[in-house]
């Protein structure tokens, strides 16, 4: 079936129900796993023309993310070693979280997408959109969607 099955989180409660599921369907079958969190760049009006923000500013900003973005990437790497599943870690960057996660994904070779939907619908799933639904209308690997 799958042999390397990316598991993309946002550190959310939800993401970690997704990421032990995601774990336990790679045990099953016997796939490895790539954790995968997307850091989103700081928003230009902070350090382009005109910026608001000094240089600290902007340092301390990217330091939290990437610390963020670890501890959401552990939390997989930790699943996949209490079930015994063979794991790495990826943090990419990315103004748009739902392309980083379909370019990890091709990029690590994996054969499906294993992620979280926080179940959005209505006028509140259109304000806000959705990652999950944006890596399911351009991914051409197969997506697993756990809720």
């Amino acid at each position: 079936m799958f042999k390397h099955i990316l598991i993309p989180t946002d550190g959310s409660l939800v993401a970690a129900k997704a990421i032990e599921a995601g774990v336990e369907l790679a045990a099953e079958v016997g796939a490895s796993v790539t954790g995968y969190c997307a850091v989103e760049p700081p928003p230009t009006h902070l350090y382009g023309e005109g910026f608001i923000g000094d240089a600290k500013l902007l340092e301390a900003l990217e330091k939290r993310s990437h610390e963020f973005a670890q501890k959401a990437v552990d939390q997989v790497a930790a699943a996949a070693k209490a079930g015994g599943v063979k794991c790495k870690t990826v943090i990419g960057r990315s103004v748009l979280p739902y392309r980083g996660i379909i370019d990890a994904a091709e990029k690590g070779r994996c054969d499906a997408i294993f992620m979280a939907s926080h179940g959005h619908r209505g006028l509140t799933g259109l304000l806000l959109g959705s990652v999950t639904h944006e890596v399911l209308t351009h991914s051409r690997i197969p997506v697993l969607v756990f809720r």
